[in-house]
């Protein structure tokens, strides 16, 4: 069987993918372990507010209630940030290290 080689835009898919997949599974399951029910509903009721006046007003008031409002809602939650924070680090890793493990066996690297 011929032995093909992934061109480097497939190569950063596999990263891209590795680590999407890596966040969202460690995103989730520390947002179970550290944001409370109410957290995770009112930020589940700003996403909608965010998304529905995405369509409904025009992009730069959009932007403005954004920068303004809706960003500095997001921040001030210390464990959501935890849990994107943590949850960013592993994914990267994790997909790096995937990637390397790959190419190593592929006698690339």
């Amino acid at each position: 069987m011929p032995h093909s080689q992934l061109a480097l835009p497939q190569q950063f898919g596999r990263f891209l993918l590795t680590g999407a997949l890596v966040f969202v599974v460690v995103f989730w399951g520390l947002s179970q372990v550290l944001i409370s029910s109410h957290d995770a509903h009112l930020d589940f009721a700003a996403v909608r507010l965010i998304l529905k006046a995405c369509v409904h007003q025009p992009f730069p008031q959009w932007l403005q209630d954004l920068q303004t409002a809706y960003l500095p809602f997001f921040l001030h939650q210390r464990q959501l940030i935890a849990c994107y924070l943590s949850s960013f680090s592993l994914a990267w890793l994790a997909a790096f290290l995937f990637d390397i493990k790959i190419l190593r066996k592929e006698n690339i690297l």
